[in-house]
């Protein structure tokens, strides 16, 4: 175990009179170089070091002492002169005086606090709490040197901080399993790799569906070492079983991949409200379909490798039940089909970009409601800005609610989709105005035989390379 000098004190080397009256008044007293903070793990063999020279010469000697300990500890400390190996079970703040004198009656004094951190169990399968042991959060309390499976709950108190050895997983798995994680604005918990470096540690993986996972004041660091189904991420919640989770005024930085990754187009956040994601490599999270509902206003995204909301679902990103996706002041990159099997709402401001052969597919029981403002237009586009990006929308429904108001659709018609930006189907409706329409490979709006039904005015269509509006 590596030990971490936090402070590295040299005494004086003045006259001391007053540790001995017999003592010769030109004798000095030694001088000594030791670290004044060691940092530990319970079970692991700590070395504390005092070096020591004497001005004069003269020979020294070395009495250590335990001065203070936790209670119920049973520290085992084996002194050889001038350095002492302290092993203990317990973890705690200890402290141990080494006098160093010489055989002139001089003598001066090393006080070195141990801070030794608990390492946590490959399995916890009752309830446990975590105290917080040391207030600085500078002295892990907790160290996860293997992958650790949590199979019951697991209550993190205020300022807990777990360091995490290189590639571990915190697993929550199973129905009575929980990781309760609640911290506060001035005790943050911490999860952060013993290396402070991104990719560190691989995640936190959330299979379970217990109502009590949370995360609150909490900071989720270095992650994103190896692939969880396939991406790497500081979080993992498989929404596709059922799995969820509350994250809450939560910091998720530094990861190697994505912040967050949902696994699934159902919901995986219990509460979600005031995060910050930042610095890391990939978006700030991936998730699938009725996960977009319950993002909120106050979550800051900053720094990323893409500064954008990544939407996947297992195959298509498939809604079936209303909402809104909100402008949340970062893109949408749509990495699936959108499939909209109910009413889905785009809120004034928002963009949303769609991977090369993706699609915007209204089905016969959904609906299309962007409706804009002249200030706050809504943008449906291809990620990358060239025709044929992306294949469109598919309107497959004849919804009198299916609207489009001040929007921007380009990019879209590729060839191998429905040569179109809008494609229309036979039956659907559409109410069109105040929109531009440009940029298609092929058509910019396409209506097929049949039941078209059509409502558009003041909008703007141009470099459509098979032509504006087609069909019947």
């Amino acid at each position: 175990m590596m030990l971490l000098a936090a402070l590295t004190i040299f005494s004086s080397c003045k006259k001391d009179k007053d540790t001995d009256p017999d003592t010769d008044p030109d004798n000095n007293k030694p001088v000594l170089v030791y670290n004044e903070i060691i940092i530990g793990i319970t079970g692991v063999t700590t070395r504390i070091e005092i070096g020591a020279t004497d001005p004069d010469g003269d020979e020294l000697t070395y009495t250590w002492t335990l001065v203070t300990s936790p209670a119920g500890s049973a520290p085992v400390m084996t002194e050889q002169m001038n350095r002492a190996d302290f092993t203990t079970a317990i973890p705690g703040i200890y402290r141990v005086e080494v006098v160093v004198k010489d055989n002139k009656g001089s003598q001066a004094v090393a006080n070195v606090s141990l801070y030794i951190g608990g390492e946590l169990p490959s399995n916890i399968s009752s309830n446990t709490t975590l105290p917080d042991l040391f207030a600085d959060e500078a002295y892990p309390d907790y160290y996860a040197n293997r992958s650790v499976q949590i199979t019951a709950g697991l209550t993190l108190d205020a300022g807990v901080v777990i360091e995490c050895a290189s590639d571990i997983t915190i697993f929550v798995n199973g129905a009575n399993a929980y990781l309760n994680a609640g911290g506060t604005a001035s005790r943050n918990i911490i999860f952060r790799g013993s290396e402070k470096i991104k990719g560190w540690w691989k995640t936190i993986n959330f299979n379970s569906v217990n109502l009590n996972n949370k995360l609150d004041h909490v900071q989720v660091l270095h992650a994103g070492s190896s692939a969880i189904a396939g991406y790497k991420t500081a979080i993992y919640i498989k929404s596709s079983s059922s799995c969820r989770a509350a994250i809450t005024n939560t910091r998720i930085s530094l990861t190697d991949g994505y912040g967050l990754f949902i696994d699934g187009n159902e919901n995986g956040l219990i509460d979600f409200s005031g995060n910050t994601f930042s610095d890391n490599s990939d978006a700030p999270m991936m998730v699938g379909a009725h996960s977009l509902y319950s993002l909120d206003y106050a979550t800051q995204y900053s720094g990323n490798g893409i500064q954008a909301i990544v939407v996947k679902g297992p195959t298509n990103a498939r809604f079936e039940s209303s909402g809104s996706i909100k402008a949340l002041g970062v893109d949408y990159h749509f990495m699936s089909n959108a499939e909209l099997r109910t009413n889905l709402t785009f809120e004034p401001g928002v963009t949303c970009l769609f991977n090369s052969g993706t699609r915007l597919w209204v089905t016969s029981d959904g609906a299309i409601i962007a409706n804009g403002s002249a200030s706050e237009k809504i943008t449906f586009s291809g990620i990358f800005a060239s025709p044929g990006a992306w294949n469109g929308i598919e309107l497959a429904s004849a919804s009198p609610e299916n609207s489009i108001d001040y929007a921007i659709i380009s990019y879209g018609g590729n060839s191998s989709g429905r040569d179109a930006n809008i494609y229309m189907f036979n039956p659907s409706k559409l109410t069109l105005t105040n929109s531009t329409i440009s940029d298609s490979q092929t058509w910019g709006l396409f209506k097929a035989s049949g039941s078209t039904d059509l409502t558009e005015s003041n909008n703007v269509f141009f470099n459509n390379a098979s032509g504006d509006i087609g069909g019947n």
